[in-house]
């Protein structure tokens, strides 16, 4: 999920290089990539600009979030698109927020919570054709903290550049005076297309996919603000979120989801417990531990359900759906593992669990959680995440977001789609 950022300053002495690796130069092996140059823009003018823009096209699809009949689906780096959904079998594209540096979403009555990069926004969304900014908590988000307190990465100046690569591996940049950020050739976006999102409903809030980085939970918002970290930061006055705490909470972390007065923390090597009973002083009570992967979390009061990605950069070699008894949530024991193609997010309505899974959505009965009844496997191609609420499941994936009927669980049906860049299903 995280393309990693190589920071290489140009203007490499070749001279000096020859003389440490005398005679490599003359094997070394030339190759090109993209380099991509930030263009930056003073926070003031964007924010300023954050009021609801008309639609735009879905580009880069990433975390789903839903309150009301609203979908809000974020599109990488640039913003997030509102969607009314009042009716499933024709969901309009109402306005775009334009938010340079966006992965996150949360809402709570009419805030919306989002990040900016490195900032934690909080924007007024009564009226979504003319929304507001009401405040931030900068640098909170420390783990994206790109640009100049006063600045904000806006656009890529993008570059085909050739490199030399010898036999120690070191690239040489023909560049000089210039910090750049390089990625892997043909990468589609310099910065890190970041796991995101889970949350269950509260009164006041909307429901999150089960990537999630952050959530609401009464008066307090908490999130991962880089992949070691949990922070707690207080809402009560939307025109200044407030930070509480930050503190280590265990390696790799990569998603959150609220459960029984606890925050379950899923991160590469397993998930981490969190107790919130003291709002402001999230304590740990517990700990599950697999093997290494990416590890999105969710659960109800009886059952967590764990899926397990090998193939990125996440490490491992697992792919499977581990069920827990989380009965005792601080002392959850494994159930039974399910094998998986390449699963990634997953979401539960009553007694069906729905799984991401490579190229479908599978839909189980989970009544039995120790022996999971496969009941249908809706084709959708790269599916990232799921909701499922009042008989209707929403799909964000590679091609855009779906929307099918699951009335008849062993005979889901589509309803509607949303593409990407006009791509078919």
């Amino acid at each position: 999920m995280r393309k990693k950022i190589s920071l290489l300053l140009a203007g490499v002495c070749l001279l000096s290089v020859s003389l440490l690796l005398p005679g490599c130069l003359k094997d070394r092996v030339t190759g090109s990539s993209k380099l991509y140059t930030p263009v930056y823009s003073l926070k003031s003018t964007v924010l300023a600009n954050i009021n609801g823009d008309p639609a735009t096209p879905i580009s880069q699809t990433g975390q789903i979030y839903i309150k009301g009949s609203y979908i809000f689906l974020n599109e990488v780096d640039k913003g997030i698109h509102i969607i009314d959904n009042s009716n499933p079998s024709n969901p309009v594209q109402t306005a775009f927020l334009t938010i340079p540096g966006n992965l996150n979403i949360a809402v709570r009555n009419n805030i919306l919570y989002a990040d900016m990069y490195g900032d934690l926004l909080s924007i007024d969304i009564s009226n979504i054709h003319q929304v507001k900014f009401l405040g931030s908590l900068q640098g909170f988000f420390s783990g994206r903290n790109y640009a100049p307190g006063n600045e904000v990465i806006t656009s890529w100046t993008v570059k085909d550049t050739s490199f030399a690569v010898i036999p120690n591996g070191l690239m040489l940049v023909p560049q000089a005076g210039y910090v750049n950020y390089i990625t892997d050739p043909g990468a589609p976006n310099a910065l890190a297309d970041y796991a995101t999102a889970s949350s269950t409903a509260q009164s006041s809030t909307g429901i999150a996919g089960s990537e999630a980085v952050m959530t609401l939970i009464g008066d307090y918002l908490y999130a991962i603000p880089e992949e070691h970290s949990l922070g707690v930061v207080r809402v009560t006055d939307s025109t200044n979120p407030a930070l509480i705490t930050t503190f280590f909470a265990g390696y790799d972390l990569e998603t959150i989801f609220p459960i029984q007065n606890n925050l379950l923390l899923g991160s590469k090597e397993g998930v981490f417990v969190y107790s919130i009973s003291n709002a402001t002083q999230p304590t740990q009570v517990g700990e599950f531990k697999h093997g290494t992967a990416c590890d999105p979390v969710i659960a109800n009061a009886s059952y967590a359900y764990v899926t397990l990605r090998s193939g990125t950069d996440c490490g491992g070699s697992a792919n499977e759906l581990d069920v827990l008894n989380s009965q005792n949530i601080v002392d959850a024991t494994l159930v039974q593992s399910y094998p998986m193609t390449a699963p990634t997010g997953l979401c539960l309505d009553g007694s069906l669990l729905f799984v991401c899974d490579a190229t479908v959505v599978k839909v189980f009965d989970a009544s039995n959680p120790g022996s999971l009844k496969l009941l249908s496997s809706v084709p959708v191609n790269n599916p990232n995440d799921v909701i499922a609420a009042n008989h209707v499941l929403l799909v964000v994936a590679a091609g855009g977001l779906y929307q099918f009927d699951y009335t008849d669980p062993s005979h889901v049906t589509a309803i509607s789609y949303l593409s990407v860049n006009n791509s078919k299903p």
